[in-house]
């Protein structure tokens, strides 16, 4: 038995993909103490782990979170300043036999590196190649308004870094590589068909699909449509939520189309907002995405990668309208692999909508697109294939040999 300390960052989209992983190494006998915000106590308690709160950490705030890549990297510099005394500290003191954390979250692999303890990073996402920005041109002006100055980010940014290499010493490479984390054993959560460029990560990267529930427990509503009425989901994620602006488009695009359409806002705007409401749309805050993904023939999501899994696991093709540049890379995978359609902010009006809608629903390669992408996701191996790369990690660094 070995005993894990897990740190993430308080994020459904970070979060949720990890507890599988955590039930299986608890099961399997390690001892896992994991750290995140207090509102997912419940989540991670279940699986087994201990659960420990990091506090009141203002930069976890999803309302400060602005979608410019510089100003996350701000959040996350100042996030590591904030919790790096107590994370060394804690590390030092309770010698946990190796760490694991999301790629986000380098406060711990810092404390990994200074400490000499081994790591594993998880990647809820694709991990970064140049490559994947610069061929799709909408991608690479997703990068430059992303990095774009202004707004005091940039300022920020370094404010925050002078801060940790001035108060702690910092001066590796590796530890002021704020925005994306590698260790010994990497563990990513999609497949290698879906990541682009994957040749170019090694060994130390295990990609074993995505880690989706879909037997999650929903409360579910009445679907009902005509014979033959082709039903369209539209949902945006959990943290970079969509204005009224989008939602008011996609009713233009679709209001008596023919289309039978379900859409979810998300708690940052009121459906009430919305009205007059078209007849052919049912509106909500919050619903039921398994179950409509289910009958769905379409889903017109932001892209992050727990939607774009879902979607693909139930076999339904993506029109991807991208907040971040994440998003926009994963965009840009669906469609170069044929599953859907890339459909820039900028670009996005209710004839551009429409348009999207009517060619993907009547391509009929799309369906082939979607299975072979489903195909590699199942085929990739699953939480199994994570804690089996973990059991094969601890003996090669001689972890829990003593235990």
């Amino acid at each position: 038995m070995a005993r894990a300390y897990f740190y993430n960052i308080p994020h459904h989209g970070h979060i949720t993909p990890t507890l599988p992983l955590v039930q299986e190494l608890v099961r399997q006998g390690d001892e896992v103490v994991y750290f995140a915000g207090r509102d997912f106590a419940a989540k991670v308690q279940a699986t087994g782990a201990t659960f420990r709160d990091y506090g009141v950490v203002s930069a976890f705030d999803p309302a400060r979170r602005k979608g410019h890549v510089i100003q996350q990297g701000g959040l996350v510099a100042e996030a590591t300043h904030e919790l790096l005394p107590t994370v060394l500290e804690q590390v030092a003191a309770e010698q946990p036999d190796y760490l694991i954390f999301d790629m986000s979250a380098p406060w711990a692999g810092i404390a990994a590196r200074h400490l000499d303890i081994p790591a594993v990073v998880v990647f809820p996402h694709l991990p970064f190649y140049w490559r994947s920005v610069t061929e799709d041109r909408r991608v690479l002006r997703k990068v430059l308004n992303s990095v774009r100055p202004g707004q005091g980010y940039w300022r920020d940014l370094q404010r925050q870094i002078g801060r940790m290499v001035t108060e702690h010493g910092l001066r590796r490479p590796a530890d002021l590589n704020i925005l994306s984390s590698s260790a010994e054993l990497n563990i990513v959560f999609t497949s290698r068909t879906f990541q682009p460029y994957a040749e170019r990560f090694g060994e130390q990267y295990e990609f074993v699909g995505p880690v989706v529930d879909l037997d999650r427990p929903e409360q579910e509503i009445e679907i009902t449509r005509e014979p033959g009425q082709k039903l369209i989901y539209i949902a945006v994620g959990t943290v970079y939520q969509a204005q009224a602006g989008f939602f008011h488009t996609c009713m233009a695009a679709l209001a008596d189309s023919g289309y039978r359409v379900i859409m979810s806002t998300g708690r940052a705007v009121d459906p009430g907002s919305l009205d007059p409401i078209p007849a052919n749309f049912t509106v909500g805050q919050f619903m039921p995405q398994l179950q409509i993904l289910r009958q769905a023939d379409l889903f017109v999501t932001h892209g992050g990668m727990n939607s774009i899994a879902e979607a693909m696991m139930l076999r339904v093709p993506l029109i991807v309208v991208p907040n971040t540049l994440e998003q926009a890379v994963n965009a840009g995978r669906v469609e170069q692999l044929g599953a859907g359609r890339y459909l820039p902010p900028r670009e996005l009006t209710a004839a551009s909508l429409r348009t999207a809608v009517d060619s993907l629903l009547d391509d009929a390669g799309v369906a082939g697109a979607v299975e072979r992408i489903r195909d590699s996701f199942v085929s990739a191996g699953g939480v199994e294939r994570a804690a089996a790369a973990i059991v094969a990690f601890k003996t090669q660094y001689g972890v829990g040999k003593n235990n």
